[in-house]
């Protein structure tokens, strides 16, 4: 059973991985006092150390896993110590950008093993729950405290029914992004080519489908003779339809009345938008105009239940990478925060942050530096 459960949790984690472009994990050290007897009051006197470790795969809850060692070497028993591996989630507040400390609650199922049990005192499975605090030192390391519980299922009716645990320790975010896959190396990744496997040297659109390259052929002809006047018969060309002015006619488009401002495909439908929204200086804090823009791209999404998004945030290359690469995170959250709180479901929304790769423009000049800090919102029909 136990075997199954942690498997599947396994499992879950390594899909979701595998299908980002971004991984961001936290991984925490801790360690110190567990309290086993708690009949008369609780009494910390055992020696913990605890890993764990969160994974962000786009929502809300992180998968948690936790590995904790107690030292519990009974004076007159058996019992040397205890291994416990709980698996779970992990809801952060994300309060730092307005407090100094970021608030955490974790819950999760596992198992302890006891090292030389005795009757009374026996490997079993049990619940876990807690809260904690972290403080962010810098962009690399965030001091944590932490309380956490568990509920032991004893089977006998032996074991203690519960047990305690005061931690402090430290917690460091890393960052790490897939490779892009573009297997025809037109210059379109994979994900957005709608014409795979296009010949090496072909120039190609936005679509990664070929475009037709006008040749220009200069001829030089010496003294010729005045042509006969021609008089064409001028004939007037038909009326194409383009309702909502995406570049696809009305005949062809399948996603019609497409708001301005969209990148669209063949088929007329949007497949990226740069929203046009505003922070506020070195802050992931949306400006009151530019939540009226989310506003409308919400809207957008609710005309369109079967769309899913991908926001990623973008800076230019002033200051520390690693320091951008957190803020372009922090707002991407932003924004996904925003549009949930006009009515999108979270489960449509994936938030990454991309920090300096992928510039638009000269990050050399304070235009094209402009124009890097955005936000984009890549549409998944």
């Amino acid at each position: 059973m136990k075997k199954i459960f942690f498997s599947s949790i396994a499992l879950l984690c390594l899909h979701n991985i595998s299908n980002a472009d971004i991984v961001d994990f936290d991984l925490s050290l801790k360690t110190g006092l567990t309290s086993l007897n708690n009949e008369d009051g609780s009494n910390f006197n055992k020696g913990t150390f605890n890993a764990d470790t969160t994974v962000d795969i786009g929502y809300v809850i992180r998968p948690r896993i936790d590995l904790a060692y107690i030292n519990v070497d009974e004076t007159m028993g058996t019992v040397k110590s205890l291994w416990q591996i709980a698996a779970g989630g992990q809801y952060d507040f994300e309060l730092s950008d307005r407090y100094y400390v970021d608030p955490y609650l974790f819950a999760g199922l596992g198992y302890e093993y006891v090292d030389g049990s005795r009757k009374g005192f026996e490997s079993q499975f049990f619940a876990q729950a807690g809260a904690g605090l972290k403080y962010p030192i810098n962009n690399t390391l965030n001091l944590v405290t932490e309380f956490k519980a568990l509920q032991i299922f004893d089977d006998h009716q032996n074991d203690e029914n519960n047990e305690f645990a005061l931690l402090i320790g430290v917690s460091m975010p890393f960052h790490f992004e897939t490779t892009a896959l573009d297997d025809d190396k037109d210059g379109v990744l994979n994900a957005y080519d709608l014409c795979p496997n296009t010949p090496p040297g072909v120039a190609v659109n936005a679509d990664g489908c070929p475009v037709k390259v006008k040749k220009v052929v200069t001829e030089v002809v010496a003294a010729p003779a005045p042509a006969p006047e021609i008089v064409e018969e001028v004939v007037p060309a038909p009326v194409v339809l383009d309702t909502d002015h995406d570049g696809v006619e009305d005949s062809l488009d399948q996603c019609p009345n497409t708001p301005s401002g969209f990148t669209v495909n063949k088929k007329g439908c949007g497949i990226k938008k740069t929203l046009q929204v505003h922070f506020e200086s070195n802050s992931a804090k949306l400006t009151p105009l530019s939540m009226q823009k989310i506003k409308e791209f919400a809207a957008y999404m609710k005309r369109k239940p079967k769309v899913t998004v991908t926001i990623e945030g973008y800076t230019d290359s002033s200051g520390d990478p690693r320091k951008n690469m957190k803020l372009s995170q922090e707002r991407a959250n932003a924004v996904k925060k925003a549009l949930i709180s006009y009515g999108v479901s979270a489960s449509r929304i994936v938030a990454i942050g991309k920090g300096e790769l992928n510039p638009i423009a000269d990050n050399e000049t304070k235009e094209g530096r402009a124009k890097n800090r955005r936000i984009e919102a890549i549409i998944h029909q």
